[in-house]
């Protein structure tokens, strides 16, 4: 599921990459998105869950980093800036998801880019309350409130591009028991 680097691709090493998953995937923000050059498909580095429930989503589960996740299929969003442009790109990120604070954008190397930055929000959901039907109730709740950004809404668009965590079939299925 890795596409490595060849001579014909539109960039090199010192091109800026994001690595994206959920809802940066199918829509990267009008900052990001116009300097798109390529998208890598690889499996996320790192195993996320539903474990986060986001503001700008009234409240929805959103996916983040975490141990009781697995990895899913994302992809590395090539930009056509390079390396010394990664303040720029990083304050774009941080705005794309919320508003979030520096620190909660990182760096890594990945398939031939030398920078890759990645959201690493914090998992606010306690362990105890990760299951599919506390999923399912906020991401209902979120409806009345955002009828375009809702949690049924980015679910169905995660579900959509083939990411698929531990608690994707048992959540999809809460809200349909529970609506």
């Amino acid at each position: 599921m890795t596409n490595e680097h060849t001579n014909n691709d539109p960039w090199n090493e010192d091109n800026i990459g994001i690595f994206a998953y959920g809802s940066l995937l199918t829509d990267p923000g009008r900052e990001i998105g116009p300097h798109v050059v390529d998208r890598i498909q690889c499996e996320s580095p790192w195993p996320v869950e539903y474990a986060r429930r986001s503001e700008t989503r009234g409240g929805a589960p959103t996916l983040v980093i975490h141990p009781k996740g697995s990895k899913v299929k994302g992809a590395i969003l090539v930009l056509d800036l390079k390396r010394n442009e990664e303040a720029r790109v990083c304050d774009w990120l941080r705005v794309r998801e919320g508003r979030t604070s520096r620190e909660n954008v990182k760096s890594m190397e990945l398939n031939g880019l030398k920078v890759v930055l990645y959201a690493h929000l914090p998992a606010n959901i306690p362990d105890e309350e990760l299951t599919p039907e506390y999923l399912a109730d906020c991401a209902l709740a979120s409806v009345p409130s955002l009828l375009d950004r809702n949690g049924i809404a980015y679910l169905a668009d995660n579900i959509a591009n083939d990411i698929i965590t531990p608690l994707t079939d048992a959540y999809s299925s809460a809200i349909f028991f529970l609506s």
